[in-house]
């Protein structure tokens, strides 16, 4: 499956999430890299976790890519046995390869003061409109200028959620750019969906970085589809300036 679009743009990649339907983690992850991405998010999936897919996954399933991010599970993250538990099988990853970032949903975070001796880096993203707060820059600023260690990853689907003019992007980028560390995007009908069926080129093009790592998170595609995704996005990303 390796294709030109793929090798112009390494910062582009899935999340094993996204092929679920089809692939366990490993298996995402192997078609992932034979087909030349360099980029990956490990969707960490507590049914999954419970199913053993991510015991799996070997140093050599994590090898070969430049950006490797894992996606935390939905959980309610406090100062208990449960967290720090769940904080080891993390640890456990980024042992095995250092990972870019573990990205996390901030209402979710009881007390962000448990991150303060993980081992892993930690990011936080905006919200889409079915949650109830962190779906503007500001309520992200206050967390981020408290805890500078922590990063921001922008998730463009949940701007188009709240305001399909992305107009909110602006402000994510004049306010939070400089903590960036990850992109996350998808068209929107339902939830998450591929770009290239929505063609929802204003998703694409609110970006302001088009090779800072990339994650896209369209639930349900086909792993035949893979490719097709990245070209739409590449060929909107070409126009980016």
């Amino acid at each position: 499956m390796n294709n030109k679009t793929i090798e112009q743009f390494p910062n582009i990649g899935f999340s094993t999430g996204a092929i679920r339907k089809h692939h366990n983690t490993k298996s995402a992850l192997n078609l992932f890299r034979e087909s030349g991405f360099k980029t990956a998010e490990v969707s960490f999936d507590m049914r999954e976790g419970r199913a053993g897919w991510l015991d799996e996954i070997s140093e050599e399933d994590l090898a070969g890519f430049h950006h490797v991010s894992m996606h935390a599970p939905k959980f309610t993250y406090k100062s208990d046995d449960a967290t720090r538990a769940l904080f080891a099988r993390i640890e456990h990853f980024n042992r095995m390869r250092k990972l870019d970032v573990v990205v996390f949903h901030p209402d979710m975070i009881e007390d962000f003061n448990i991150f303060r001796k993980v081992q892993f880096k930690v990011g936080i993203e905006n919200m889409d409109n079915r949650k109830e707060r962190y779906q503007r820059p500001e309520e992200l600023q206050e967390i981020l200028s408290e805890h500078p260690d922590i990063g921001f990853i922008l998730d463009v689907n949940h701007i188009y959620t709240n305001d399909p003019s992305m107009a909110l992007a602006d402000g994510f980028y004049d306010i939070l750019g400089d903590r960036i560390v990850e992109v996350q995007l998808s068209g929107y009908k339902t939830l998450h969906d591929p770009l290239f069926e929505t063609k929802q080129e204003e998703i694409i093009r609110a970006i302001r970085d088009p090779k800072g790592p990339m994650i896209v998170e369209a639930g349900g595609i086909r792993p035949d589809d893979l490719v097709k995704e990245i070209e739409y996005i590449a060929s909107i990303l070409h126009n980016v300036v």
